[in-house]
């Protein structure tokens, strides 16, 4: 299943800029350097500011065929880093005595759509801005005509049809569990108070006077002109069009534009008062709750008291932004494939933070050898090296895994699959390898090897919707087999670990579900595959909790995209 160093000083707001004390230091120019010559990311676009510095730094590709640098003025999709800007503009009305925070939801809605309410209580505002709404995270009637470009052809008529049949299924205000369709709901729901459309809101109150003339929803020609094309892993796939549910995740932007929405975010008294006024209030915590160990501003994750924090991800985009009032710092950190640089933005505002070296993929070097000495003698080469030099070269799952899907693209069926085999003994307990030979296999028309890879990837992953659907159009029984865990063993895996300095994993237990929350992230229900093994359907991903010799949990390992991470228990 598919899964020359450029340095510009800018000013913003007649800040001085200041070259020594660099704090995108060498180290983290030669991590990004790292991860773009190692094909982990396509190319990434940083930029910092704090009292008195502004730091922009590019370093990669717009394509990988035929592209040219990535730079300040390179577009890139946001995702759900807009959901502060949506915020933003909430606060705007708040201020100006508009709207009201407690105001329910269905007020601005047409009187035809009834919106959900649970024991008498409504939706509000606030609610809808702090993923308290108790709504899902996506609408059920959510069916793509193109997954490459999913949001595309969501009506409204399609979110009203949604909102008159919905049922919550906890409390309103009970928990925070993030939801792309609540926040899309209120960016419309601003749409209908004012009668303009959600990007003529961002533009007038955000663009305009922040003068980010490349933030939009709907690309320019200029901003068309340079563009960061996306990529899924090192293939270019189609940008995410957001409209309904633009207020979600549709704005699309540059480091330039978005290091002033930073600055503005931090130094909210040199801009015009109401904007400030505005980014201000949506900067105030408006929910926390002890027992999930969460914190939310307006559409802003707080981290430690400390930290305000989004992060964004499309098909073919990831984004991360950090702010940190008290020191007067923040950063802004794009790129144009879906490999997370949240570890960049990290590193960046806590010198501290520890980031994992960048390997050589073994892929290319694979690529050349079957190009010279043929499959065979490539696969020993492969064995033979990752033997004798197993910290040479990144070695993981996904790398054998591209690798086989550009050998399939190219028509070198047998090729991919002699690969996709040897991915399979290196990774036996990974899923991806198997849901990816049995692709190779039912391409060739061998259904029994297919359903046979596809069953041992589900059994691997009971979440690969992929390879149950496939096994369903191919008549292939399934057995669903049930995990029950007592509450009282739930109850033990409680508690806060820590993966990296700023980054936790967070597991509470609800109702008999075990749930899962990483730093500035949505709240996930895991799914028990053991006693104390459990996977997540929303992503390929999996924890496993360890205990000492007393039998106290002390520990959890999460295994997610090849790597295999350590968390400490804190709390």
């Amino acid at each position: 299943m598919k899964k020359i160093l450029l340095i510009v000083l800018t000013l913003i707001f007649s800040v001085q800029v200041k070259a020594q004390n660099s704090k995108i230091s060498i180290a983290i120019k030669e991590h990004i350097k790292a991860r773009i010559d190692n094909q982990v990311n396509v190319g990434v676009a940083v930029g910092y500011v704090d009292v008195d510095t502004i730091e922009l730094f590019s370093y990669g590709k717009t394509a990988l065929e035929n592209g040219t640098k990535v730079n300040e003025q390179s577009v890139f999709e946001i995702g759900s880093i807009s959901k502060t800007f949506t915020a933003t503009l909430l606060a705007l009305k708040v201020n100006s005595g508009e709207m009201s925070l407690d105001d329910p939801a269905s007020k601005y809605l047409p009187k035809s759509v009834k919106l959900p309410t649970r024991n008498g209580k409504k939706i509000t505002l606030k609610h809808l801005a702090t993923h308290t709404s108790a709504l899902p995270r996506m609408p059920y009637n959510f069916a793509p005509e193109n997954p490459k470009n999913p949001y595309a052809d969501y009506t409204t008529e399609q979110l009203y049809a949604f909102l008159n049949s919905c049922q919550l299924t906890y409390n309103i205000g009970e928990k925070s569990e993030y939801s792309n369709l609540g926040m899309g709901l209120l960016g419309h729901i601003l749409e209908l108070q004012s009668g303009k459309t959600y990007e003529e809101l961002i533009i007038e109150h955000i663009a305009n006077p922040l003068q980010m003339n490349d933030t939009r929803l709907v690309f320019t020609d200029a901003m068309k002109s340079r563009l960061a094309k996306g990529h899924a892993g090192l293939s270019e796939t189609d940008n995410w069009d957001i409209i309904s549910l633009g207020g979600a995740g549709g704005i699309r932007s540059t480091v330039n534009d978005m290091l002033k929405y930073v600055q503005a975010n931090l130094n909210s008294d040199k801009i015009d008062s109401k904007l400030h006024n505005a980014m201000s209030l949506a900067h105030k915590t408006a929910y926390k709750n002890e027992t999930q160990r969460s914190e939310m501003a307006l559409a802003w994750h707080v981290e430690n008291g400390k930290f305000l924090l989004h992060n964004g991800a499309t098909g073919g985009y990831t984004a991360m932004i950090a702010l940190n009032k008290a020191e007067n710092k923040g950063v802004i950190v794009l790129s144009n494939n879906n490999e997370s640089i949240d570890p960049v933005g990290i590193k960046i505002m806590m010198p501290t933070y520890p980031l994992q070296p960048i390997l050589p993929s073994i892929a290319p070097i694979i690529a050349k050898t079957i190009k010279d000495q043929g499959i065979e003698e490539a696969i020993i080469f492969y064995k033979k090296t990752k033997a004798e030099k197993p910290n040479d070269y990144n070695f993981k799952e996904e790398e054998l895994n591209t690798l086989g899907y550009q050998y399939m693209a190219d028509g070198k069926k047998d090729i991919a699959l002699e690969i996709f085999k040897l991915n399979v003994a290196e990774h036996p307990n990974a899923s991806n390898p198997y849901d990816s030979l049995g692709e190779a296999y039912l391409d060739r028309g061998n259904q029994e090897l297919a359903i046979s890879n596809y069953k041992k990837s589900l059994a691997l992953n009971p979440a690969n919707e992929n390879a149950r659907q496939v096994l369903k159009k191919l008549n292939a029984e399934v057995k669903e087999e049930v995990v029950e865990v007592s509450q009282e063993m739930l109850d033990t895996y409680v508690g806060k670990y820590e993966l990296a300095p700023t980054f936790h994993i967070v597991i509470t237990t609800k109702d008999g579900k075990l749930l899962l929350q990483a730093t500035g992230q949505p709240q996930f229900e895991i799914f028990p595959s053991d006693n104390n093994k459990f996977y997540l359907k929303v992503v390929e991903a999996r924890v496993e909790f360890n205990a000492n010799s007393k039998g106290e949990i002390e520990s959890l390992t999460l295994f997610q995209n090849g790597q295999v991470i350590p968390g400490q228990r804190v709390e």
